[in-house]
């Protein structure tokens, strides 16, 4: 309880703009983000060199470091249903991913796949009109043109 009090006084102080009350602190803060980025980036380089086990154990300990990083989370889920084909493990990646920032078009778009695999086609309609407006919103055409043809084969 104490340290979460105080990461969050850090927290609160840093987004003030106030670094003196807890220079310790706000440090410590800073390292763990630090190190939690390292290990997204270490699970991105293990994904794409075929290490699934090591992108899962680097994605699941920036997690731990950060619960709310929005992206490890996604990722973690990206490799749990194409990788280990684990849909509920992926969808519930996705959903806290989403949790953590409902602006996640690529967290909706994901779920939305999996969501398709769970034959839940409500859910993967839903999430592929959430994913289309926020890329239309974000000027991503490429993937908002993608959401939707999902979303117009899921509808015949």
């Amino acid at each position: 309880m104490k340290n979460s009090t105080i990461l969050i006084i850090a927290i609160i102080t840093w987004l003030s703009g106030v670094t003196s009350i807890f220079p310790a602190q706000s440090a410590q803060l800073l390292i763990v983000q630090n190190a939690a980025e390292d290990l997204f980036n270490s699970g991105l380089a293990k994904s794409e060199a075929g290490d699934i086990e090591g992108a899962i154990a680097d994605y699941t300990e920036a997690i731990r470091l950060n619960p709310n990083y929005a992206k490890a989370h996604n990722k973690r889920g990206i490799i749990h249903g194409r990788n280990l084909k684990d849909y509920p493990a992926a969808k519930a990646d996705f959903d806290r991913a989403i949790e953590i920032n409902p602006n996640y078009g690529d967290a909706y778009y994901n779920r939305a796949r999996v969501r398709e695999f769970l034959e839940d086609k409500d859910g993967a309609i839903a999430d592929y009109q959430k994913a289309a407006e926020l890329y239309q919103k974000d000027g991503n055409t490429n993937d908002y043109q993608d959401a939707i043809q999902h979303l117009k084969s899921l509808q015949k």
